[in-house]
């Protein structure tokens, strides 16, 4: 009976010790699940403050979408406007003005060049240049983007202005055509001409004069010049017409050397593009030398005394102002010396 009363006193504490175990291990079962779930709840909780990334920016730093674009404009280079920075940030042209620029001629830094415009005045035929933008960041450096280089064109050169003015020399009234022109590139230039005369080309070619003698009275007169370098013609420019008035007469005659010492005969023949009628005269002419004022015949019986070369000016004249001449040389023969003769004419009014 002890022993049986010993045995269930050993289960009965055996017992004891495996409830109060487990009496234990039911609060701490349910501790574990309960901050399962506190974790889980946490993980799976929405936070309306944290809708993405964080971007950061020195303070007082402006904010600089990003650059697509650097060009030059305008693009061929035109030098007679400035050239400015053309800058595309995500699909818009941005403010620009806290850029910084520097310009390149030719891959070499412009000094001061440094605005946003940059002056092509001084630029030549097949100069490059392009330039650099620089977004500026808060250690005073950044990020730099560069444009394409763009080439100087050739310019063709430029007339200011075509004037004409009369000139009176060489044998006949003429025109001459005064060009000032300038070529961009410091290139030779040359022009073409092209007369008018009542607005139909008369004379067309390199000739800058034009001779007027057979113009009518209140006939118009004007030129256009053209300008060409080796590369082209520029844009050509008429001259301020002229409404011609009274024109001079034309010798039309030639003068000959004198054949023998003992006479001399000349028949001098003018005409007047109005038909006004023409006189003549001696302006210079050795002694004894006469011309007939209506019909131009010149005679001249020289004395034995008078020998070597003499100098003799015709003038005709219409009797309204103009007048031509014509000058030239007449050489006494000898029996040592043959006839020697120069002539040249010119007119005026």
């Amino acid at each position: 009976m002890d022993q049986h009363v010993t045995r269930q006193r050993v289960l009965c504490k055996a017992g004891g010790e495996g409830s109060l175990s487990a009496l234990v291990d039911i609060p701490a079962m349910y501790f574990v699940l309960l901050m399962a779930l506190i974790t889980f709840s946490g993980c799976s909780r929405h936070d309306d403050r944290a809708p993405g990334p964080v971007s950061r920016q020195a303070t007082g730093q402006p904010s600089f979408p990003g650059i697509r674009h650097v060009t030059i404009v305008p693009n061929p280079v035109a030098r007679t406007a400035p050239l400015t920075v053309s800058i595309e940030k995500d699909g818009v042209h941005g403010e620009t003005s806290s850029y910084r620029y520097q310009w390149f001629l030719n891959k070499i830094a412009v000094q001061g060049a440094t605005a946003a415009s940059f002056d092509p005045s001084a630029l030549r035929r097949g100069d490059m240049i392009h330039v650099v933008v620089t977004v500026p960041d808060a250690t005073g450096g950044g990020a730099s983007y560069q444009s394409s280089p763009v080439a100087v064109p050739n310019v063709l050169p430029v007339i200011k202005s075509v004037a004409l003015e009369q000139d009176f020399t060489l044998g006949g009234r003429r025109l001459l055509a005064k060009v000032d022109a300038f070529d961009a590139d410091q290139d030779d230039i040359h022009f073409g001409f092209r007369w008018l005369r009542n607005d139909k080309v008369v004379s067309e070619g390199p000739d800058n004069v034009f001779d007027i003698t057979d113009v009518a009275q209140n006939d118009i007169v004007t030129v256009e010049a053209t300008p060409h370098d080796r590369d082209g013609g520029g844009i050509p420019v008429r001259a301020r017409p002229l409404v011609s008035g009274n024109n001079p007469p034309k010798i039309l005659s030639t003068p000959l050397m004198m054949a023998n010492a003992e006479s001399y005969e000349y028949a001098v023949e003018a005409k007047d593009p109005e038909g006004d009628v023409v006189a003549f005269e001696l302006e210079t002419a050795p002694s004894g030398m006469s011309i007939d004022r209506s019909t131009g015949r010149l005679t001249w019986k020289p004395s034995p005394a008078i020998q070597g070369t003499h100098h003799v000016k015709v003038v005709a004249l219409d009797g309204k102002g103009g007048r031509t001449w014509q000058e030239f040389d007449l050489s006494v023969p000898t029996s040592m010396q043959a006839p020697q003769e120069n002539s040249g004419s010119g007119n005026g009014s």
